[in-house]
């Protein structure tokens, strides 16, 4: 997969260096921007007997609309004429309307990318990443040199959603000087890793011209999110690459564990597909 369109969601609040560094990820990607700047409204105020009218929550309302609008049209001025194609929508909505409107936004872009922090980005995470068939790119603290990573490491455990993340990342695989499969407590089977964990991932990936390193490791009671961080670290990986977990209860997404643990702690960058 090529990134021609990359999405990206922010509050009104967001900072521009976290925007210019969505802007630096496209360039070196010859990607366009799409970019959304969403306002979170207030509930309406209730009372014992229901929904009741409040001139003060409207007008909340109405200064919020103004607001949202007003930064997204300072946002697209100050990236005019800029390295990148850039397009720039501002929305308020309810917060329970944020993950369905990122997920369409990002049904029509190649890779979402979620900074970390803000006010809006687990709603993003949960549309994009589970309501768009789309990949995305958990951004650690500080820089990244996605799409252009040195050293890739893949959490393989032979699920579907970490096929589609090593197929949605070949484009960045095969730019890398080194990248490294690790297998976490592997179990040779007839349908999941074969009678050889890891082999028929680097045989797959050795077709594309990905010579691939597979670690067989232990997980020793530990945290597998942590585990993956320090294991990244020993092999000085500046991605990894893995599915997404989770499953909805109520509406209301509930990750996986290791997907919680990289989402909340990012030390490098994260590819992530489900």
């Amino acid at each position: 997969m090529t990134f021609k369109t990359i999405f990206m969601a922010v509050d009104t609040a967001a900072p521009d260096a976290e925007i210019d560094r969505a802007v630096a990820i496209c360039e070196r990607a010859g990607a366009h921007l799409s970019l959304l700047v969403i306002g979170v409204a207030p509930p309406p105020p209730a009372s014992p007997y229901g929904v009741v009218s409040n001139d003060i929550w409207a007008g909340e309302i109405r200064d919020g609309q103004t607001d949202a609008q007003a930064r997204g049209a300072a946002i697209e001025a100050r990236l005019a004429g800029g390295p990148v194609p850039v397009s720039v929508e501002a929305q308020y909505i309810d917060r329970g309307t944020v993950a369905t409107l990122a997920g369409r936004f990002a049904r029509y872009a190649d890779l979402t990318l979620v900074p970390p922090g803000g006010d809006v980005q687990s709603p993003v995470l949960d549309g994009a990443l589970f309501e768009s068939g789309r990949p995305v790119l958990l951004l650690p603290e500080g820089e990244t040199s996605f799409p252009a990573p040195q050293s890739v490491m893949i959490a393989w455990d032979a699920s579907v959603e970490a096929s589609k993340a090593v197929r949605d990342s070949i484009c960045v695989m095969k730019t890398a000087g080194k990248v490294d499969a690790v297998l976490i407590d592997p179990v040779p089977s007839f349908d999941g890793h074969g009678p050889e964990p890891g082999a028929d991932l680097a045989t797959y990936l050795g077709r594309h011209g990905i010579a691939t390193d597979v670690h067989r490791l232990p997980k020793e009671g530990k945290d597998i999110g942590e585990l993956l961080r320090r294991v990244a670290a020993d092999l000085g990986s500046d991605l990894i690459v893995m599915g997404g977990f989770g499953h909805s209860r109520l509406r209301e997404r509930i990750f996986g564990g290791a997907t919680t643990s990289m989402v909340r702690t990012r030390s490098v960058a994260v590819l992530m597909a489900h």
